[in-house]
């Protein structure tokens, strides 16, 4: 099993200009002017002239630049070069700086796009994720390095783990999304889980996973190819789980028929039964505040 450890900070890599200074980067982030991608306390998101993409703020969390890096040493996946990761002081602030990846998000354009451009993704994306599942795994499901997951609203939203078993990854998950199902006293929810179980059991390995695949996490450059960007979330996942995040699978399965034999394939009832598990509990919990009037 592998073995990985954080990388040593302050982290640099050669860029094709000068990198701005942190304080170059806060005093255009408070510029009428510029491009400020993301702004929520404590984590600004700004692009900065034509090369760099700059994350900056005590909410970042320097394991996305790790996981870049570990894909980038394992993989031939196309994802922005990190050029530099620290720590500023006396602020505090924690600071990457990456590549600026021209292209349109998918999100803004997959709606527009013709079947074989569709086709054409969906081809990609399971070449990448078949790609990821061959980053050796440690052999257990967590952050590479055995630290717990991070907190997120879509996922475990504290920090969990790592497990060492996939019953025990997927009790986290039901446990963290779909706890008010369980106060309610409601059984639907625990009957579709032994269903999915059941489904599952023989795709739950743990493989590298990038855990947040949607749309608006995907550049489409104009020559057709892809760029998967924000890889904060992934982490090693049991197999089915990339899948659990919505328009993943039907993205990712884009130009298959049901006679195709691809691997994909085999997850298509795992993904319907999911949806049911969250609109069985959408309706459970919507019961639940009526009920109460």
């Amino acid at each position: 099993m592998a073995t990985y450890t954080p990388i040593n900070l302050p982290y640099f890599a050669p860029a094709p200009v000068p990198l701005p200074t942190y304080n170059e980067i806060v005093a255009l982030a408070n510029q009428a002017s510029s491009e400020i991608l993301v702004r929520k306390l404590e984590r600004d998101i700004i692009k900065i002239g034509e090369h760099f993409v700059v994350k900056y703020g005590k909410e970042i969390d320097f394991v996305e630049g790790e996981n870049m890096l570990l894909v980038r040493q394992y993989t031939s996946i196309s994802t922005p070069t990190l050029y530099a990761m620290y720590q500023h002081e006396p602020s505090g602030d924690k600071v990457i700086i990456m590549e600026y990846v021209a292209g349109e998000l998918l999100h803004n354009c997959y709606g527009k796009l013709d079947a074989e451009q569709k086709a054409s993704i969906g081809a990609q994306l399971r070449w990448q994720l078949s790609e990821l599942r061959n980053i050796p795994s440690p052999g257990f499901y967590g952050l590479p390095d055995g630290r717990p997951y991070l907190a997120h609203a879509w996922t475990f939203k504290t920090h969990v783990g790592p497990f060492d078993s996939a019953s025990d990854f997927l009790d986290a998950y039901f446990s963290a999304q779909f706890s008010k199902a369980g106060r309610l006293g409601h059984p639907k929810i625990e009957n579709l889980k032994s269903q999915f179980v059941e489904l599952s059991k023989n795709h739950n390995a743990p493989v590298f996973t990038h855990a947040d695949l949607h749309a608006q996490n995907i550049i489409l450059r104009k020559d057709g190819s892809i760029c998967i960007i924000d890889w904060e979330s992934a982490s090693f996942c049991p197999e089915y789980f990339e899948f659990f995040f919505n328009g993943t699978y039907s993205m990712a399965s884009s130009g298959l028929s049901e006679s195709d034999r691809d691997p994909i394939l085999e997850y298509a009832k795992m993904v319907y039964l999911i949806i049911n598990v969250w609109n069985t509990y959408k309706a459970i919990v919507s019961s639940g505040r009526q009920s109460r009037w």
